[in-house]
């Protein structure tokens, strides 16, 4: 018992300074010598003429899944389908105070 207590100590003194050796390697040290040429309205302008042109909607990330449609169907035509639909479904059929 005295041996599983001691190794059992080891393992979690060398699990825990593992993970404090983790930590102290997840700092950033990517690039950071960038030095920008231009001010802030500089480039806020050049958006807003990108934009005006049509190079950027609404930001270029996801802009793929953006549709610019409108409803297949109208309000009225959805809940005449859903008035259909319930009188051939009796589960559904009481469920009127949605509308």
């Amino acid at each position: 018992m005295k041996n599983l207590t001691i190794a059992l100590s080891i393992a979690a003194a060398v699990f825990a300074s593992s993970a404090v050796s983790a930590q102290e390697s997840a700092e950033y040290s990517g690039y950071t010598g960038f030095v920008s040429t231009k001010t802030r309205a500089q480039v806020q302008e050049e958006l807003h003429l990108a934009q005006q042109r049509g190079e950027i909607r609404d930001g270029e990330q996801y802009s793929e899944f953006k549709v610019d449609a409108a409803p297949a169907k109208t309000r009225a035509e959805v809940k005449a389908e859903l008035a259909a639909y319930r009188k051939t479904h009796a589960e559904v059929s009481d469920d009127v105070a949605a509308l």
